[in-house]
């Protein structure tokens, strides 16, 4: 595998209620996660934030493609 990219993933969060809220009043949230992008395919891309000493990565963010708003670079 070659050097993963740091990268920010803004994407849309879920919500589900169990109360009194009106339906304006409740909406998706934008939401924002930095991590190495360590796979991608056409279902999903995966965001690690840790790295052992062995090269293996831990503490994955799985997105589903769908989700996704935009993934930008923030190191070359």
């Amino acid at each position: 595998m070659k050097k993963p990219k740091l990268v920010s993933v803004q994407w849309v969060d879920i919500i589900a209620t169990s109360g009194w809220e009106k339906l304006d009043e409740v909406n998706t949230p934008t939401m924002e996660t930095v991590g190495y992008l360590v796979h991608k395919d056409k279902n999903c891309i995966k965001v690690a934030c840790t790295k052992d000493d062995k090269g293996d990565w831990f503490s994955y963010h799985v997105f589903p493609k769908g989700c996704i708003k935009k993934i930008t670079n923030i190191l070359s």
